[in-house]
């Protein structure tokens, strides 16, 4: 199975499905999709299901299993639908993560770059990452047009992570 994973305007392809974040020590897992959203007619649909280990701006420890909160400040909550998670701090409109399982009706408004990998790999699904949080003391900054990783800004890449997605500072990927 093959993933697409977008972040503002760049697309990382993988079997994997996870995302690691290397802090220029250790490769440290800060996501994990334990199941991608799945309609199945006259059954349960599978639901999109992650862990997650990530802090707030401030430093409060974030920690999700099976898409609930384990570990996280008071003011922190985790909202879900289908096919979406969000975690949320209160006070704040957007989300400190959001990860987002498009359905292939939904590529048409992707950047044309982005489009051509789908069409060219079809992943098996295609996610959309988006937040305002740390992992392993690295910051993401993730929005619709670019990632910035502590500062360093990411966009309209195109990456096939063979051996799973590590983001680092100083690189978008390191393969």
């Amino acid at each position: 199975m093959k993933h697409a994973f977008i972040f503002g305007t760049s697309i990382f392809l993988s079997n994997r499905n996870t995302l690691t974040v290397n802090d220029g020590e250790k490769n440290t897992e800060f996501l994990r999709v334990l199941s991608f959203y799945n309609h199945q007619k006259g059954s349960t649909d599978h639901l999109l299901t992650i862990d997650a280990n990530i802090t707030d701006l401030s430093g409060g420890v974030i920690r999700i299993s099976n898409n609930q909160l384990e570990e996280g400040p008071a003011n922190v909550h985790i909202e879900t639908e289908p096919n979406r998670v969000w975690v949320f701090q209160k006070g704040n409109h957007e989300p400190l993560l959001d990860v987002y399982q498009l359905n292939e009706h939904e590529f048409h408004g992707l950047s044309s770059h982005i489009l051509n990998e789908i069409e060219a790999q079809h992943p098996d699904a295609v996610v959309h990452i988006k937040g305002n949080f740390k992992a392993s003391g690295v910051h993401f900054l993730i929005e619709n047009e670019k990632m910035f990783v502590n500062n360093n800004g990411f966009a309209n890449g195109v990456e096939n992570a063979h051996d799973g997605i590590i983001l680092t500072p100083g690189e978008a990927a390191d393969y």
